[in-house]
């Protein structure tokens, strides 16, 4: 099944996560076993603040009529010249600690305008958002009732969502570190969310046991991407691989260029 809409919404210029990944590749590669020791770990204590080294602005958001206020990073070019520059050599290049998730990508706002527009959060319902980055479909589901975990690689992303957590609610959320290609079936939850991550080849073996090992039996995985020319790779193989698949279509504009979304509402079979 196939549904089209058009969104306008203004919003800043993104960057390219292909051409990034790109001047790090082949620099190192994460431990599934160093991670394992970090998972569940808080990050960011409750009024804690924001890591040192980030120009910010606030930003105000509405979606499907709801209001949200975001902190954004205004300087994410900056970060990505400065890790580059600290050389192959450098443990933050080796365990590529690149700043995708510091940018307010448009596959976000595509997957949190289409849980509103289709109602796919209950109130009490369990949600993780994989790879949270600012957390935006995370706060569009506590928004909606939802008790998420927020979970990305990087603590300084964790720090930003519950920043941004914090300016939109106020009921407890949680935060912890996980990396898709280790997932913790601690994690579980009711529905997963997950924004533009089909952006690597390279994590496309661990992305469908990762959607089976956090997606509770019945659940859904709710997956946007702005149609990056890798993606058709990946989804079209889920089918063959024991998932019931919809996809849903948005196009949003940013600074009056428009960005095709694809929602895909996965159901593991």
């Amino acid at each position: 099944m196939k549904k089209e809409s058009e969104i306008r919404t203004e919003v800043h210029p993104t960057a390219d996560k292909r051409v990034h990944s790109e001047a790090l590749e082949g620099v190192g590669d994460r431990s599934p076993e160093a991670l394992r020791a970090t998972h569940g770990l808080s990050i960011a204590e409750k009024g804690a603040g924001l890591p040192p080294g980030y120009r910010t602005r606030p930003f105000e958001l509405q979606l499907e009529g709801l209001p949200i206020s975001l902190t954004l990073v205004e300087n994410l070019d900056e970060l990505l010249d400065e890790l580059i520059a600290k050389g192959p050599a450098h443990e933050d290049v080796q365990d590529e600690r690149i700043p995708y998730w510091a940018e307010l990508w448009p596959a976000a706002m595509g997957l949190g305008r289409h849980l509103l527009r289709h109602g796919c959060i209950r109130p009490g319902m369990s949600v993780l958002e994989l790879g949270c980055g600012l957390g935006l479909p995370g706060i569009v589901a506590g928004k909606c009732g939802a008790v998420p975990t927020f979970t990305d690689y990087l603590p300084d992303a964790l720090a930003f969502a519950r920043h941004n957590w914090e300016q939109n609610l106020d009921r407890p959320a949680r935060f912890a570190l996980l990396d898709w290609r280790d997932p913790d079936p601690a994690f579980a939850a009711e529905v997963v969310l997950a924004s533009d991550i089909a952006y690597e080849k390279r994590a496309f073996p661990f992305l469908p046991q990762a959607f089976r090992t956090l997606c509770r039996p019945g659940g859904k995985v709710f997956v946007a991407d702005p149609s990056r020319s890798s993606a058709p790779e990946f989804f079209d193989q889920l089918p063959a691989q024991g998932f019931d698949m919809d996809v849903f279509s948005y196009l949003e504009h940013y600074k009056g260029h428009p960005s095709r979304i694809q929602v895909y509402v996965l159901t593991p079979l």
